[in-house]
């Protein structure tokens, strides 16, 4: 077609495109299958200049130059380009017409020059400016297309006309393309505008063939005469005329590629999104994000679920304001603090506060969403519900009837208790309480009577001592306690009253039933009684024994 249409007589070079289509369809196949279709390829072209009336002598001459665009070209994009990734990065399109157009011109162009001044003694600039220039604009506006197609196929072609809009502003672009430039000056400045539009309406599908078919309508108008360069004194004057061709060409096909950027990582996101969405909803445990403030953005259905609010009930409010006091503050004083810090916390015992009053424990791990465009932090806040385990292990390690630490957990207490007062020099005090004639009680009330007392004395246990200490039941009327920082003198003695004064008070266990009850009870010191609890509990157990001998109702103090 090329060769046809510069027939006419311009004088003009010769927009050449077969090239560009032969590259893009190359760089598809594999090296063993390139052979015969090149030969068909050159078979092509000295047909063509045939039938066209060239000598064969000088059809031949064309070979090398087409030749060595065609091979270049297809090997570096099969070599160095990823088909998905060339439309959708103006880097990758640019390296496209870089490595299988213009670089491949260039070789060919040279290798055309050599060969025509060697052979006919042309000018060698002549024959290079005019070469370059028609297969450059060739390459520019068709091979976009051509390897558009050979990565969609035709399918994909079909399902881009089938845009309502393309088809009829594709019409428009070729209108103006032919009537502007017989009515208008600087026809390409107008030629350029719809151009944009496809590039902005319909992306690198449309704009690679709408640039395409606008290349091939100038190709006719300039091979007519109907586009002309300006009169010009200077020589070079016709090459600086496809200039702006170029320029008509170029850009709307960055703009699309821009564009088609732009549309993917939107959809990208959306789906991104919507997969957040999905697992934010649909992940199995309880899930929110709060501001710095640690008021709360969102939430999951998981977590209103479990929590029995409504969302409205919860957006906006504090996080603290739906944990148990205690937690609440630790989550306020120590662990947000330090979260804004340090970027994340893992596994940090809570405890929630349903809205019916229930407390739910839970693991809670965080991290803190930076946003580096708006300087908004947010955090996103994980809560394992581990009630079940926490029941567990209460069963496990708690006493069933009063709910004290068994013997399991306060022998691990009372080991912490030594090393950690090993380490830093402190005592503390052990002492082991036996209820007196314990067993008269079940043997005359029954046994339900004698755990309801032993519920209360436990109670009462606790009520005396600090949250740091320790009160466990070892077993039937068997109690420890275990009083850290209290070393032998007035103040363990005080204790020692203290405890046979409160449990000696009378128990009402019914309307019906009122006893009353009294205590045996032995002290042991570290480090003066035992530095391990085995010594420990050994000489805590004979004070208790010393105390029965001694008339009971009261407390003896060492192993004597």
């Amino acid at each position: 077609m090329s060769i046809a249409i510069f027939r006419v007589g311009s004088g003009m070079a010769i927009i050449w495109f077969a090239n560009a289509i032969g590259v893009a369809y190359l760089s598809q196949l594999d090296f063993s299958k390139w052979l015969p279709r090149i030969g068909l390829l050159l078979a092509m072209i000295v047909l063509a200049n045939g039938v066209m009336g060239t000598p064969l002598s000088q059809s031949f001459m064309f070979i090398p130059g087409n030749l060595s665009e065609i091979v270049l070209g297809s090997y570096l994009l099969r070599r160095y380009i990823r088909d998905t990734g060339v439309f959708f990065n103006v880097v990758g399109l640019i390296r496209l017409i870089w490595l299988g157009g213009i670089l491949p011109v260039l070789v060919g162009a040279l290798i055309s020059a050599i060969l025509f001044f060697a052979v006919d003694d042309v000018s060698a600039v002549g024959v290079f400016v005019r070469w370059a220039e028609g297969a450059a604009i060739g390459s520019v506006s068709v091979l976009p297309a051509a390897y558009w197609i050979s990565v969609n196929k035709l399918s994909g072609l079909k399902r881009s006309l089938l845009n309502a809009y393309l088809p009829a502003l594709v019409l428009l672009t070729l209108a103006v393309t032919i009537i502007v430039p017989l009515t208008l000056p600087f026809p390409f400045v107008y030629i350029t505008v719809p151009l944009f539009y496809i590039a902005y309406k319909s992306g690198v599908a449309g704009t690679v063939l709408a640039n395409m078919l606008v290349s091939m309508v100038l190709c006719v108008l300039i091979s007519f005469g109907l586009l002309l360069p300006p009169p010009t004194l200077y020589s070079w004057g016709n090459a600086l005329f496809y200039l702006p061709i170029l320029a008509t060409l170029i850009p709307p096909l960055l703009l699309a590629v821009a564009m088609d950027m732009n549309r993917s990582a939107s959809i990208a996101l959306q789906q991104s999104e919507r997969r957040y969405r999905s697992l934010y909803q649909n992940t199995p445990a309880m899930m929110y994000s709060c501001d710095e403030s640690g008021r709360i953005l969102t939430v999951n259905d998981v977590w209103l679920n479990a929590m029995g609010y409504t969302c409205l009930e919860v957006i906006g409010h504090a996080a603290a304001d739906f944990l148990e006091p205690d937690s609440a503050e630790r989550q306020l004083n120590e662990e947000f603090p330090k979260l804004l810090e340090s970027g994340s916390c893992q596994n940090v015992r809570q405890q929630l506060v349903t809205k019916n009053g229930e407390l739910i424990d839970v693991l809670m791990s965080a991290v803190l969403e930076q946003d580096r465009i708006s300087e908004f932090n947010r955090v996103l806040v994980v809560q394992l519900d581990i009630s079940e385990r926490v029941r567990a292990q209460n069963l496990a390690y708690r006493d069933a009837l009063t709910h004290l630490p068994n013997r399991l957990l306060f022998a691990d207490r009372l080991a912490t208790a030594c090393q950690q007062s090993a380490r830093s020099g402190d005592g503390f005090a052990l002492l082991f309480l036996d209820l007196d004639h314990f067993k008269e009680v079940n043997d005359l009330y029954g046994h339900e009577a004698g755990d309801l007392l032993l519920s209360e004395v436990a109670r009462r246990l606790q009520a005396l001592v600090r949250a740091s200490d320790t009160v466990a039941r070892l077993g039937g009327d068997e109690f420890v306690l275990l009083l850290r920082g209290v070393s032998p003198g007035v103040e363990s003695e005080q204790i020692g009253c203290s405890i046979l004064q409160s449990i000696a008070q009378p128990y009402q266990l019914s309307s019906a039933l009122r006893v009353e009850i009294s205590a045996s009870i032995g002290f042991a010191y570290y480090p003066q009684d035992g530095l391990d609890e085995v010594g420990l509990l050994r000489h805590a157990d004979r004070a208790m024994y010393r105390a029965k001998n001694a008339g009971r109702n009261c407390f003896r103090i060492g192993s004597g």
